[in-house]
Formats: C-alpha cells, sequence, structure tokens
C-alpha cells in the first residue's frame, strides 16, 4: 500500500479539521463554565447583601430577649413592693385599730 502525497495531504487536512472542532468546543465549553462562574458570583454577592440585611432586621427581635429579662426584673421588684406596702397598710391598720382611730399629729 503506497501512501500518495495527495493522500497524506487529505489525512492531514481531516485531522486539522478534528482539531479545530475539538479545541473550539473546548474553548465554548471554557467560556461558558466562566460565564456561569460569573453569574454566580454575582448571585452569591446579592445573596449574601441580603443576608446581611435580614441580619440587621431582625436583630431588634434578638433584642426582645433582653427586654423581657429586665421586664421580669421590673415585675418582681413591682411585686415585692406590692406585697410590702399591702403588709404596711395592714400594719397601719392594725395599728390605727389598736389605737381607737386617735390620730398621734
Amino acid at each position: 500500500m503506497c501512501v500518495t502525497d495527495a493522500n497524506l495531504w487529505a489525512a492531514w487536512r481531516l485531522w486539522m479539521i478534528v482539531a479545530v472542532a475539538v479545541i473550539l468546543i473546548a474553548a465554548s465549553l471554557l467560556i461558558t463554565i466562566w460565564l456561569t462562574a460569573r453569574s454566580i458570583l454575582a448571585h452569591a454577592v446579592r445573596a449574601l447583601t441580603a443576608a446581611e440585611k435580614i441580619r440587621a432586621n431582625t436583630d431588634p427581635i434578638w433584642a426582645l430577649d433582653t427586654t423581657n429579662e429586665v421586664a421580669t426584673g421590673l415585675l418582681e421588684a413591682v411585686q415585692s413592693i406590692e406585697a410590702k406596702g399591702g403588709k404596711l397598710a395592714e400594719a397601719l391598720e392594725s395599728h390605727a385599730g389598736a389605737s381607737g382611730g386617735k390620730s398621734h399629729v
């Protein structure tokens, strides 16, 4: 079997066409990957910005825990004052009843 110059050039052209097609396909895939990566980055930045705004908007909710703790402390103080005031009022009433209702002013 004899390979002529024409057959050699035909084979060379065929393989060059195959090589160019492979390079074009690889380049188009790389460009697609690059564009997709840029899109993912843009969406990630938007998501991070939204997450930061959500965190800032929900900070007052977490502050309610502190508010509830302070309110519980105030309630306990008021209940203590009420209990002591009630005992003081009872003591004054019993003292007034024992002295016959007379004022010592």
